[in-house]
């Protein structure tokens, strides 16, 4: 009786299409495709990470200055103390955090004003590089608000608005919110300051 099995011979010479066409391999439960397509290594590798957030810049800004009582020290000079406030609304966010800045030149005089003519120090879309920055105070941003003191000499006042006995003069003051990334800011104008040119009749202490 002939085998029904093949012999070795004959299942060798079976093509490829042959056996890729065989009932087990035309099977649905061998092909079966998933619910949904799952992306290759190489797809999941350029996916690019979401950035972090950076805080919006500070809102209802405003800014004070308080002058203590002056202290005669000698015959010429008259300390005072000097403490001055920034507030804000928003932002509160827990994890953000308020830097305020002081901007050591006056960025918007004119190079050669005209006397009796003056103006703001800072104006906004001024680009402020950390060089002519300097760090005056920090504080959670939930707190709302932030204060600062020095003692100066009160015999004359000085053109801008702080002069620290042991670090650089600033004229306007700027504040930023900071997350935790650390990101570049934009800076609200708490103080722009202000500069004058006086007149030849004038007398500047």
């Amino acid at each position: 009786a002939a085998s029904a099995w093949p012999t070795p011979s004959e299942a060798a010479s079976a093509s490829p299409s042959e056996e890729l066409t065989s009932p087990a391999a035309a099977s649905p439960t061998a092909v079966a495709s998933p619910a949904r397509p799952i992306p290759s290594p190489s797809a999941a590798s350029t996916t690019e990470p979401t950035p972090p957030s950076i805080p919006p810049k500070p809102t209802d800004v405003t800014f004070d200055t308080q002058w203590g009582e002056v202290d005669r020290v000698s015959e010429f000079v008259d300390l005072v103390e000097i403490t001055q406030t920034v507030t804000w609304q928003a932002p509160r966010d827990e994890g953000v955090e308020i830097r305020v800045y002081g901007v050591t030149g006056c960025l918007a005089r004119p190079d050669d004003p005209a006397p009796g003519t003056g103006g703001p120090c800072l104006v906004v879309n001024t680009r402020l590089p950390e060089s002519i920055r300097v760090l005056l105070a920090t504080a959670p941003a939930s707190a709302g608000s932030v204060s600062w003191s020095w003692k100066t000499d009160a015999t004359c006042l000085p053109p801008w608005i702080a002069d620290f006995p042991d670090g650089p003069q600033y004229y306007a003051v700027v504040l930023g919110a900071y997350g935790p990334s650390d990101h570049s800011v934009i800076f609200a104008i708490a103080e722009p300051g202000s500069w004058y040119e006086p007149t030849p009749d004038e007398v500047i202490c």
